[in-house]
């Protein structure tokens, strides 16, 4: 598959979830950029600071004007402290082989987006993110297309535990 197919997939799917919502183009704009930083994570084990941070920055500006016109700002800044809480935490975790710092400004700007639709959606975004890449690993394991010392993407895990926890209501 394509990644112009999966975008316009993914594109359809979160325009209909989000339809008649404020919310639609900030939601859009995370599936969009998900893709390529999928696409671009999954071919070097790199995520690109100036794509995360467009994640993050779009986010931000497209998800006040929603917080604006549904008069919530309780949600976005719900978003900005679930963003604010993940981005120190994991930058203040000590790394040993783990998250790395793309992944961890990744989860940042997932924050934003998970956070402004709830709490809970944060956990399950996180839990769903986890089971995503564990699921991976162990079925790469157990193809032996990997060892259990190679590292993996995690970026497309973390994107599709968002994906799938905020189009899931």
């Amino acid at each position: 598959m394509t990644c112009a197919t999966v975008t316009c997939a993914l594109l359809a799917l979160v325009a209909h979830r989000f339809a008649d919502s404020p919310e639609q183009p900030a939601m859009c704009w995370f599936a969009v950029i998900s893709v390529r930083l999928a696409q671009i994570d999954l071919a070097s084990r790199r995520l690109p600071h100036v794509l995360v941070g467009s994640l993050g920055l779009g986010g931000v500006l497209l998800l006040t004007w929603a917080a604006l016109v549904e008069d919530d700002v309780g949600a976005l800044l719900r978003g900005l402290a679930a963003a604010a809480v993940l981005f120190v935490g994991l930058h203040s975790a000590p790394a040993r082989g783990g998250v790395g710092g793309g992944d961890a400004n990744l989860l940042a700007a997932v924050g934003l987006y998970l956070g402004h639709a709830g709490w809970d959606q944060v956990a399950r975004g996180l839990v769903t993110a986890i089971g995503l890449a564990g699921g991976t690993s162990l079925a790469l394991v157990l193809l032996r297309r990997i060892s259990t010392r190679d590292p993996i993407a995690v970026g497309p895990a973390i994107l599709g535990g968002a994906l799938i926890t905020l189009t899931s209501d």
